[in-house]
């Protein structure tokens, strides 16, 4: 059913999940960019080569398969409920040992040991309930996971059909319940130019869904279900809008410039209620875009 998705992964997401993504480790390891991402990752940084060689875990070489869920996402004044959920290779046994010298406490439910990397603050809780199985959650949700393993869930059926749909051609996908105007910092502001109109169209996303898919190309795809088709309209204005400030900037930006072939053939559709984005970027220009990150170019410069 899950092309792209670890089925035994999502068995275990909870029933009321509202988001949940997913990432084929493996699929996106083996692609161009892939490959390039690990040959320039965490070569100088000491103190993951300190956990490496501590715990014998290594996500670059040993992750399979992500799956992130969450209840609360988007919900205001919610308390935070989430599950991360990994497929990979782990030595539960050295894990544990080094995080108990490092001060953390350790409790048992329903027969699995838990382990809480921050020792009497028991907020986010780490087990291993079966071999190959790594779970990072909040303490109320591991106990749910636990108490229902043994059961696949039943998730929203809305949420299922788009599980479906996006997992089956994608490396990676997400699929959200919940509306977007969480949004709002990141992509408004006072020198936007539409402000307003953004956070509006945002504010209108009743779900969303969307994927990337690994190769010579990276290609992304984007859709949401909007309030109504004036709303689905304003979507499409407002990506539109953003998408010529930035070919504005292609002399200026050489992020920009980098984008604007893509940018210049991205589809933009608004039918009905709903909004799609399909936008595809050569291999080689994200590279280009990975050389100009600040934040990795100056870690990756840390001396040994």
């Amino acid at each position: 059913m899950f092309a792209s998705a670890d089925s035994g992964l999502l068995a275990l997401v909870p029933a009321d999940a509202k988001v949940v993504s997913s990432i084929d480790v493996m699929q996106a390891r083996n692609s161009e960019f892939g490959q390039y991402l690990l040959n320039r990752s965490q070569d100088g940084d000491r103190d993951f080569a300190e956990f490496v060689q501590q715990t014998g875990f290594d996500p670059r070489r040993d992750l399979q398969s992500l799956v992130f869920e969450s209840s609360s996402a988007g919900i205001q004044g919610a308390q935070s409920r989430f599950a991360i959920l990994a497929r990979g290779t782990f030595d539960a046994d050295r894990i544990r040992a080094t995080a108990k010298a490092k001060g953390a406490k350790t409790t048992t439910y329903q027969g699995i040991e838990l382990l809480f990397p921050h020792g009497d603050r028991q907020e986010t809780a780490i087990a291993f309930p079966d071999a190959g199985i790594a779970i990072v959650a909040d303490v109320a949700t591991m106990h749910r996971i636990l108490e229902n393993r043994a059961i696949p869930s039943r998730l929203d059926p809305v949420l299922q059909q788009q599980i479906d749909q996006v997992g089956a051609g994608n490396d990676a996908w997400f699929v959200s319940l919940t509306g977007a105007s969480f949004l709002k910092g990141h992509i408004t502001g006072e020198d936007s130019g539409q402000p307003e109109q953004a956070a509006r169209a945002l504010q209108s996303i009743v779900s969303s869904s969307g994927g990337v898919r690994f190769g010579n190309t990276v290609d992304l795809t984007i859709d949401a279900v909007a309030r109504s088709p004036q709303d689905a309209t304003s979507l499409e204005d407002v990506v539109r809008f953003l998408a010529s400030m930035a070919q504005m900037q292609r002399q200026k930006d050489p992020r920009a410039a980098i984008l604007a072939g893509a940018l210049d053939n991205m589809k933009l559709a608004a039918a009905d209620n709903r909004f799609h984005l399909a936008i595809s970027i050569p291999e080689k220009s994200m590279e280009q875009l990975a050389e100009l990150d600040p934040a990795a170019n100056h870690s990756r410069r840390q001396p040994r």
